[in-house]
This record gives structure tokens, C-alpha cells and sequence, in this order.
């Protein structure tokens, strides 16, 4: 979990003011502990990363078989599977409303980022750190290597990624709060 300091607050609320988060329910606070779903996913990462201004946010629309054009998310959720930042499952189904585990959302994040094409070994080198990476998904373990070097991951005190729990909104803050600093001062590590 992110550890509640004034400086990641002065960070979430940067985060709300650049309209990247918002506030969980009508009484405008904000919930860690709450998972983050698909389409909440999506909209974060489409305004974090302009994937609106990527040229392939042009292509045709994608047909998704759950969802329909009248959602508030469709927007989003579309120029999301334009990009390649996410995709529907082989019939066509986003699963818009479904909590996506740490697994799921920092590779998800790391390819609205951009993954790294690193080696095998590479990979899992800067896996062996951490004690639960074996449960890492095989069609995660690129992404979350990109994910982990780049500093996006919130590890535990035994640098356990617990890659099967569901991603909470402060998991999401936390990756979001890292890429920040990076494009506000790329030399941070």
C-alpha cells in the first residue's frame, strides 16, 4: 500500500486537479482500498498518456460485443483498444465493469507506457526480487519487468508484487504519482 504521507496527498490531489482521478463517490473523497475495474482503467490511462493523440486512436472503431455506444466510458474504452492498450477477449468482450488484479492493470499501464523488449534473462532477473513473481501471469511477465524497472509497482516490505490481488485505486495513484515524476524530471529513478 502507499503509505499516506503529505507528499503523496500533495500528489493525489495533483493528480485530481490534472482531471487524470477522480474522487470515488458524491462526498469527493478519495478511496484507496476501492478496486479499480476495466473501464475506470481505461478512462485514467487514455487522459495520463493522450492515447487520444496517438496516431492509431484513429483507426475504425472496435466492435465490443458487452458494451454498447451509449456509456459515458465508450469513448474512452474505444481509444483504449485503438491503441493496443487493452483489448476484448476472443468474442469481442471488454468486461467494462470487471476489477482487473495488479497483474492485469500494471501491464496494462506499462503498455499505455511503452514495454520494454527486454531478454528472457533480462526479465527475470528483475523478477527474482520479488517473492511472489512466479504467480505472475506468463502473458504479464514483460510488461510487469517494464512495470518494475520504471519504478510504477508499490512492493511490500518483502518486495512482494502480489500480481493476483485486485489493483486498488491506490495502486493505480501510486504508478500514476511515479510516471509523473518522470516526466517532470526525467532523471528520476
Amino acid at each position: 500500500m502507499m503509505p499516506q504521507n503529505q507528499s503523496n496527498q500533495t500528489s493525489i490531489e495533483q493528480l485530481f486537479s490534472m482531471g487524470w482521478i477522480s474522487h470515488s463517490d458524491k462526498d469527493e473523497t478519495f478511496d484507496a482500498t476501492a478496486s479499480v475495474t476495466r473501464s475506470e482503467l481505461a478512462q485514467v490511462l487514455g487522459k495520463a498518456f493522450k492515447l487520444h493523440q496517438r496516431t492509431t486512436a484513429e483507426n475504425p472503431a472496435i466492435f465490443i460485443q458487452d458494451m454498447t455506444s451509449d456509456r459515458p466510458d465508450y469513448a474512452a474504452i474505444q481509444i483504449a483498444l485503438k491503441t493496443g492498450t487493452m483489448t476484448v477477449d476472443n468474442q469481442g468482450r471488454f468486461f467494462p465493469d470487471r476489477p482487473v488484479t495488479r497483474a492485469e492493470g500494471l501491464a496494462i499501464f506499462a503498455q499505455a507506457y511503452g514495454v520494454f523488449q527486454l531478454s528472457e534473462d533480462a526479465v527475470t532477473e528483475l523478477l527474482k526480487a520479488h517473492p511472489d513473481a512466479l504467480d505472475i501471469p506468463d502473458w504479464a511477465k514483460q510488461a510487469m519487468a517494464t512495470a518494475l524497472q520504471e519504478g510504477f509497482v508499490n512492493t511490500d516490505t518483502n518486495q512482494a508484487i502480489r500480481p493476483l490481488e485486485p489493483m486498488t485505486r491506490a495502486d493505480l495513484a501510486y504508478a500514476l504519482i511515479q510516471y509523473l515524476e518522470k516526466q517532470q524530471n526525467p532523471a528520476f529513478v
